[in-house]
């Protein structure tokens, strides 16, 4: 697989996102994650200064107090992952430079009549604008990383790539994209272990003793610990990420050939938790304290978390990922064909599904679906290889089967990604009398679902926005919406060329 499919699968799916993004830090979480953002590149610090009014914060807590803790000196730090927040600092300088040449009007690309957690003015506004789009990026670098794992495992290149492009349009990793939550990092970041691992295993197997192999382990070894610094939940994988490494390496008897490499990706690996805890030490004065002194959440009967993850009408991840019901086909074929990597993925998925759903916020806040399952969403999809994979000569009437659901799953993320879960779920908890929970109707009650409620409420992306703000005469956003859509475009355009080559000359006849 040249470069040039890769560049065309990455700008595909960054324009689309772009098209669908909103232009807005949506949560608190996102604007906390901005502040430390925002305190790096102007004043070098982790310190912020919080959101002057309630917003997240618990029953009893202080207005003004949510995701953030005081120090040891005295400041406030936010206590959610800072990986992201370095990310982003190049997308924040674009917002400084906007702001001092772009034109006054383009400002009201913006939604006026959404909620916002800041105080509106161009200083404000354009750095959140350019900093919220920083997830249209990695959302696209996540479809690329899952089709080299998919290519590291053993599938054609044609087949990662189209299990690629189902992550990217038929699973809630499009809505979120439009977000500046951590779970598109979290998920780049455990992807690429996965994908170190996986050449790792496959070089030493093709060249036994190249020293190039153990550079793949070592990876991956940092990439699992620095991913600790996205979300503190992504600890959880690092026991099967580790069995994925360790294990074949004991079967074949290989400790003492392999020395240096896995010496060198448990040392590598331990910097990210080490450098975690040094960063907590230093802001609460406990390497074991992450900020959220138990306030926001606390360790609950599991059993409605687990259903609600699986089957709740609003939490589901598989109503709101529908592409996983295909994928469920394969899991059996990926257990015979591919033991190592789906046993690594069962283990990644029901560590991290069984320990939020002991958690009194397993949902994740006002997200879609499961917010805290969409990091192994895109692990998930790996028994949809196979599936793919045993449609090689099947009939019409097959690949129609497997299509169409998949096509019905692009359809409902579609949905999704046009619309603000945040202005939903403000809209359900007016219309939720105070004698019932409006977060339980959220979880339970298929009429509060996103999936219905999405089809009362406007558009809230960028794109109809700049077309809008064109019809007042202001067309510069509009224009450079369309060139988004062009290069898009081209990129389409290259990615099917370049599938179509590839499909079998005996598929091409029966067509």
């Amino acid at each position: 697989m040249g470069a040039r499919p890769r560049i065309a699968l990455w700008l595909l799916c960054a324009a689309v996102y772009l098209c669908f993004a909103p232009g807005r830090i949506l949560y608190p979480d996102d604007e906390i994650v901005f502040q430390t953002t925002r305190s790096l590149w102007e004043r070098g610090t982790l310190a912020i200064e919080g959101i002057p009014k309630r917003t997240g914060e618990n029953k009893g807590r202080p207005d003004g107090t949510f995701g953030w803790a005081p120090g040891v000196d005295g400041r406030r730090y936010g206590f959610f992952g800072h990986a992201l927040s370095v990310v982003a600092l190049p997308m924040y300088g674009l917002g400084r430079a906007a702001q001092r040449r772009a034109p006054p009007a383009w400002r009201h690309v913006l939604r006026s009549d959404h909620y916002y957690m800041h105080r509106r003015s161009p200083a404000e506004d354009w750095p959140r604008l350019t900093t919220s789009l920083t997830n249209c990026f990695i959302g696209a670098l996540v479809v690329l990383v899952l089709v080299e794992w998919l290519r590291a495992l053993g599938y054609r290149d044609r087949i990662a790539v189209l299990v690629g492009l189902v992550y990217a349009f038929g699973t809630s990793a499009w809505p979120y994209s439009g977000t500046f939550l951590s779970e598109p990092l979290s998920s780049a970041m455990l992807l690429a272990s996965a994908w170190g691992i996986a050449r790792f295993h496959r070089r030493r197997a093709e060249h036994p003793g190249d020293p190039i192999a153990r550079r793949w382990l070592w990876m991956a070894g940092l990439v699992a610990g620095l991913s600790l610094h996205a979300h503190v939940l992504n600890l959880l994988a690092i026991p099967p990420l580790l069995a994925y490494a360790l294990v074949p390496i004991h079967r074949d008897r290989a400790w003492a050939r392999e020395r240096a490499a896995w010496i060198g990706a448990l040392l590598l690996g331990a910097i990210g938790p080490a450098l975690l805890g040094l960063t907590q030490y230093l802001r609460f004065g406990s390497p074991w304290e992450t900020g959220r002194y138990d306030h926001y959440g606390y360790f609950v009967d599991p059993l409605p978390g687990a259903l609600g993850q699986l089957v709740g009408p609003g939490r589901s991840i598989l109503l709101y990922s529908p592409a996983l019901f295909v994928a469920l086909l394969g899991w059996r074929r990926v257990l015979d064909r591919r033991r190592d990597a789906a046993l690594m993925v069962l283990g990644v998925f029901l560590l991290r599904w069984g320990f939020t759903s002991a958690r009194s916020d397993w949902w994740g806040g006002w997200g879609i679906g499961p917010r805290y399952l969409l990091p192994v969403v895109p692990l998930l999809l790996l028994p949809l290889a196979e599936v793919l994979e045993d449609l090689r000569g099947a009939s019409r009437g097959r690949r129609l089967a497997v299509a169409l659901p998949l096509l019905a799953s692009v359809m409902v993320e579609t949905h999704l990604a046009l619309h603000s879960i945040f202005e939903w779920m403000i809209r359900l908890m007016g219309r939720t009398p105070p004698s019932l929970d409006y977060l339980e109707r959220s979880h339970w009650d298929p009429s509060a679902s996103p999936l219905l409620g999405f089809f009362e409420l406007p558009p809230d992306v960028l794109s109809w926005q700049a077309w809008r703000l064109a019809q007042h005469g202001h067309p510069g956003p509009w224009r450079i919406t369309l060139a988004v859509v062009a290069v898009g475009t081209v990129a389409a355009v290259v990615l099917l060329r370049w599938i179509v080559r590839r499909i079998p000359p005996r598929a091409v006849a029966r067509e």
